[in-house]
């Protein structure tokens, strides 16, 4: 995205580009709070306010250092089985949350981080488990370093990301030729960001949020 981002802005020098990063249900509400002319996140595709232009899947695994449960990893692990274990997630940016969160597990330890690589971080360093984009860890299952634990009770997730904005407001000329520029772009990151590997033991299962 950056690297699209920069060969458009290249062509308008006298258009400022502001980035915001956000999460969870934040960019949702920049945009439609009128903070924000496009965001690039998952959306809720039934609220009729907002076009899109899909670019492409993430999927994203539950995942533990090694020596984090006392029992094995690659068993079926329960919601239950995980309540005396730290969980991390991502803080929603929000001023006012639209959603509640998902694959959340009540009465469970839990701490917040800003984003998902500092949620790797403490993943890695032992300090909590939770779900992280898979391209984020690769090398880090393929080495060992993290485990998934994948399974009935907790799917992998595969989240589809867009480009979105208002479809009830008006667009100045940059803004629909920025528009227009990742229509025609998408099928790149398409394949980038599509191939989705199995999560071994358990179904990869398509979800509309999470943090």
């Amino acid at each position: 995205m950056l690297a699209l981002l920069g060969d458009f802005f290249a062509e308008c020098p006298q258009t400022r580009l502001h980035l915001q990063f956000d999460a969870v249900t934040g960019p949702w509400e920049r945009l439609l709070e009128d903070e924000a002319d496009l965001v690039v996140h998952r959306i809720p595709k039934s609220d009729v306010r907002m076009e899109w232009i899909d670019l492409g899947r993430v999927a994203t695994v539950p995942v533990v250092a090694p020596g984090f449960l006392p029992f094995p990893p690659a068993a079926d692990i329960t919601p239950q089985r995980m309540q005396a274990f730290t969980q991390c997630v991502v803080r929603d940016t929000a001023r006012h949350p639209a959603e509640p969160g998902h694959f959340l597990v009540e009465g469970a330890p839990r701490c917040s981080v800003p984003d998902h690589l500092m949620k790797k971080e403490l993943i890695l360093h032992g300090m909590a488990w939770g779900h992280l984009p898979r391209f984020l860890i690769e090398a880090e299952l393929r080495d060992g370093r993290l485990l998934s634990i994948a399974g009935h009770h907790f799917p992998g997730v595969v989240e589809e990301l867009t480009a979105a904005r208002r479809r009830d407001r008006p667009h100045g000329p940059v803004a629909d030729r920025l528009w227009d520029f990742l229509g025609l772009h998408a099928p790149v990151l398409r394949p980038a960001l599509g191939r989705v590997p199995k999560v071994k033991g358990a179904t990869v299962v398509s979800r509309s949020a999470f943090r």
